[in-house]
């Protein structure tokens, strides 16, 4: 006979109902459900800031562009070649003392050269065999944040070893190494395609007006640093620290890539990005190309910073690229 409550002093057990298989698989679909819409909200929002970051660097670079005129009177040059005289490199060792990185001048200074006779390949800008030059200094503003796939590095394991990055100057709606028409020029370009004679521009130089005139854009490193591809590589005047306006932004085109092997130099692009096609026989030229979706940011020789679409047509985006080009942008930007 069962025990009373009032003999032992305890409640009567009850049997306690735990879930039922279906009820614990509703229960696994519903949080699966949830997980699943907002996964995409969390990326999307993380998209947002990459991209709000990437126009950040871009405002950052074109600031630093006209401090140096401030300074000069002048923009940078977009590269330099020592078939005339000076040394081989572009635009970016001019602008370090403007975006925070004066130490790497002085320590061009300190090696008895200046940032007109130092090579970007040769101490103390590259270190052979090694990432200690200060072609290697990986700075933040070299990066697109949506663009993260670890390429940073050109040549890994080779003699010349640099950071690549994902910001390129305006060359224009021609090729490289092509003789720019006396009209219609981009704000970066070689006076009669000769990389020893860069051409100097100035602000009367954009006579289509600074708000009209792109400056700086952004293209897509490799994969993998063992891609010898040398999209990205900003710091050498033989490599891609430029982008034309021949196509439209992200274009199916392939890019003309002056170097593309792997790292034994098969000739065989290892860089297997749909994203990212080139081909590495002709006439060179790049596309501005980035991750984020459904375009490129771009900065204006004014200094502000805009998203161009990829569906902008090519006639404006070659007059957004000219600096006396007398030419009017359509509205489809």
């Amino acid at each position: 006979m069962a025990e009373s409550f009032a003999a032992t002093g305890r409640p009567p057990q009850r049997m306690r109902r735990g879930f039922t298989l279906i009820e614990l698989l509703v229960v696994i679909a519903i949080i699966a459900i949830l997980i699943g819409l907002l996964v995409p909200a969390v990326q999307k929002v993380r998209e947002a800031a990459a991209r709000a970051q990437c126009e950040n660097n871009l405002k950052q670079w074109t600031l630093a562009q006209q401090n140096y005129y401030g300074v000069y009177k002048k923009f940078t040059l977009g590269s330099h070649n020592s078939n005339n005289s000076g040394a081989r490199h572009t635009w970016v060792i001019y602008l370090w003392p403007f975006i925070e990185q004066e130490n790497l001048t002085k320590s061009i200074a300190a090696s008895g050269l200046n940032v007109d006779t130092a090579n970007f390949y040769l101490p103390p800008c590259t270190i052979a065999g090694t990432m200690n030059g200060l072609a290697g200094v990986k700075v933040p503003l070299y990066y697109c944040p949506s663009d993260t796939l670890g390429a940073d590095l050109d040549g890994a394991g080779q003699t010349y070893q640099r950071c690549r990055g994902n910001y390129v100057v305006n060359w224009g709606p021609y090729t490289y190494d092509t003789p720019p028409p006396s009209t219609g020029k981009g704000p970066f370009y070689n006076i009669n395609g000769d990389r020893g004679f860069p051409g100097v521009v100035r602000m009367v130089s954009i006579v289509d007006g600074t708000s009209n005139t792109m400056m700086m854009s952004e293209i897509i490193m490799p994969w993998s640093h063992n891609d010898n591809d040398w999209r990205g590589d900003i710091q050498n005047d033989d490599g891609v620290f430029r982008f034309h306006s021949l196509t439209t932004p992200n274009s199916s085109t392939p890019d003309v890539v002056n170097w593309i092997a792997d790292h034994n130099g098969n000739g065989i692009s290892q860089d297997t990005d749909p994203f990212t096609p080139a081909i590495s026989t002709g006439a060179e030229f790049n596309t501005a190309r980035s991750r984020h979706s459904g375009g490129v940011n771009v900065s204006m020789c004014d200094g502000s910073v805009r998203f161009i679409a990829n569906s902008v047509s090519l006639a404006t985006w070659k007059a957004l690229s000219t600096m006396d080009g007398n030419d009017i942008p359509g509205s489809d930007y």
